[in-house]
């Protein structure tokens, strides 16, 4: 079974949030508090067959009601008897209602209401993960609950095949008995209660003391870092949930399926770790690690494993290069609401253009709101910029997107928008006109050709010379004197229009002592010349605030009003 889609009301802050879940991994995201973690509680509660408490009700007067749809594997068809949806028989649609704090929880087919029992929804096979389970209480041998269960279940299984061998010499171990009761003797605490020193007779119990798990430096996993351990207890974790199925099931059910919850599975891990691990889980979830199946083969009986894995994460970095597969948590008019990209609606050229740029734009789901610019020198620029202006984009979460070029703005900016995400767009004026782009409040575009132009545009027109050739000589050393050709000047000329100008000699700026046609020319086309990720930053580290020409202020003012409004 697949969770396909939810609506819950009247759970704490989840007021009427309504979802679709893709039926392999959905990625969660969105701001501290707003609700995920809350979200991720609900739906185990609700597959555990758990009560809710007092705490979970937002309004007491009210129930707390969750509406979900199961999508049901080919074996699992009849599961439900005939209760399947009338359209399709490998769908579910059920209500879970709880009416007050002192009742259970009682499911019913949303069509017929008739009950649904509670062993058939269990069937979900819950696992749930979060940060703060401590690994340090689990991953061991001696404990039968929690994820060290299925490391006691490999000891206590062994024993059980070889009940005749022995493990220790009793002999012995009455020897190192007498002795320490003999020093014990004289302690009068021990004394008085009668503690004395035993030896284990249960082997079981006797060996999951003994076997410890240490990594290859010989240092016991309990010492290593956490994670170490919690990439341990995650799988760990998997196992005890199959080991409580296999309790339960039928001899000739070789089939196990799972809802895996992961709340911030990357806390304590790098971003190479923690990419590593979501996609090691999900080689597991489809049943494509080949030695984790011949494990369950061998020890449970199991030929087939199928999961569907929801993540709840702050972290880009294992957020697939799939943009269907997020779902985005929100404020809306003060209310927690969601949007799964997988219902998104865009053109192909769009979704092309949004694939392409992906990768550079993980983060922003993340974000109150974003300004996204053409290039290298933009994106470099930009947050210095803002700074400048008293705009902090991280304080106040603001993305920053290089889009790459101006065609793949307006696509970013449409799917930013469907997932509530307001944005700018800054635009050079030639492709304004090449792709004639409309004129609206939350794109801004260049009064000159580019990025280039306009920044010598406002330094010149500042008489900020001091300024644009500090720029061009942290740049290049000899940027001043270098000559620039006659044919190459001309080339330039054409392209940024400088009509008129006669440009008869190969020349160098420091030739020009006077803000000419030329010198603005030969400032331009060394900045064209020298465009990237270390120039646009130098621009930003050498002009003053006045200076930032105009579109790109009032472009970081309306993303700063845009977060500030979220």
């Amino acid at each position: 079974m697949q969770l396909t889609y939810v609506e819950i009301q009247n759970y704490r802050n989840l007021g009427n949030l309504e979802l679709s879940i893709n039926r392999d991994i959905s990625f969660i995201v969105g701001e501290n508090n707003i609700g995920k973690s809350n979200f991720q509680k609900c739906l185990s509660n609700i597959f555990l067959c758990k009560q809710f408490s007092k705490d979970d009700f937002f309004d007491e007067t009210l129930p707390i009601k969750v509406k979900f749809r199961l999508f049901l594997n080919y074996e699992e068809i009849g599961l439900f008897d005939d209760l399947t949806d009338p359209d399709d028989e490998s769908s579910i649609e059920i209500i879970a209602e709880q009416s007050t704090p002192d009742d259970y929880i009682q499911y019913v087919h949303s069509q017929t209401g008739e009950a649904v029992k509670n062993s058939l929804i269990k069937r979900m096979n819950v696992i749930t993960y979060d940060s703060l389970r401590n690994p340090k209480n689990e991953i061991d041998f001696s404990k039968t609950k929690g994820a060290g269960a299925f490391l006691n279940y490999l000891v206590s299984n062994y024993v059980c095949k070889n009940p005749e061998v022995g493990f220790y010499k009793k002999n012995e171990l009455k020897k190192v008995q007498k002795s320490v009761s003999d020093a014990l003797s004289g302690i009068s605490a021990f004394d008085r209660f009668n503690i004395q020193p035993s030896v284990e007779e249960n082997n079981v119990e006797l060996l999951s003391k003994i076997v410890s798990l240490k990594d290859g430096n010989g240092v016991n996993v309990q010492s290593d870092g956490y994670g170490v351990q919690y990439n341990l207890l995650i799988i760990l974790a998997l196992l005890e949930k199959i080991m409580d199925f296999c309790k339960s099931k039928s001899d000739d059910e070789t089939s196990f399926s799972s809802l895996i919850i992961l709340d911030e599975p990357e806390i304590h891990l790098h971003p190479y770790l923690q990419r590593t691990l979501i996609a090691d889980i999900q080689r597991l979830s489809k049943g494509q690690d080949e030695k984790f199946n011949a494990l369950l083969r061998k020890q449970f009986g199991i030929t087939e494993i199928k999961a569907q894995i929801i993540i709840t994460t702050h972290s880009p970095n294992i957020l697939f290069d799939d943009y269907h597969k997020i779902i985005r948590m929100y404020k809306h008019d003060g209310k927690t609401t969601a949007v799964s990209c997988s219902n998104l609606t865009l053109s192909e050229s769009e979704e092309k253009q949004l694939y392409a740029q992906f990768m550079y734009i993980k983060e922003a789901v993340f974000s109150k709101a974003a300004i996204i610019v053409e290039g290298e020198s933009e994106y470099s620029s930009f947050g210095l910029f803002a700074k400048k202006m008293g705009v902090d984009f991280d304080r106040e979460g603001i993305a920053l997107i290089k889009a790459g070029g101006a065609e793949s703005i307006k696509p970013i900016m449409a799917m930013l928008d469907k997932l509530g995400i307001s944005s700018v767009g800054v635009i050079d004026k030639d492709k304004k006109i090449e792709k004639n782009l409309p004129t609206q409040e939350n794109l801004f575009y260049t009064t000159t050709m580019c990025f280039d132009s306009e920044i010598v545009k406002y330094l010149i027109k500042s008489r900020k010379r001091t300024a644009l050739e500090k720029i061009i000589t942290d740049t290049n050393l000899n940027g001043l004197t270098k000559k620039f050709q006659k044919k190459n000047l001309q080339k330039k000329a054409d392209k940024f229009k400088f009509k008129g100008l006669v440009i008869d000699r190969d020349i160098a700026i420091n030739e020009c002592t006077e803000y000419t046609k030329m010198y603005e020319l030969l400032c331009v086309t060394f900045f064209a010349n020298e465009k990237g990720i270390l120039f646009g930053r130098t621009i930003a580290e050498n002009i003053d605030k006045a200076d930032i020409p105009p579109c790109y202020k009032r472009a970081v003012k309306k993303v700063s009003e845009y977060a500030r409004a979220n």
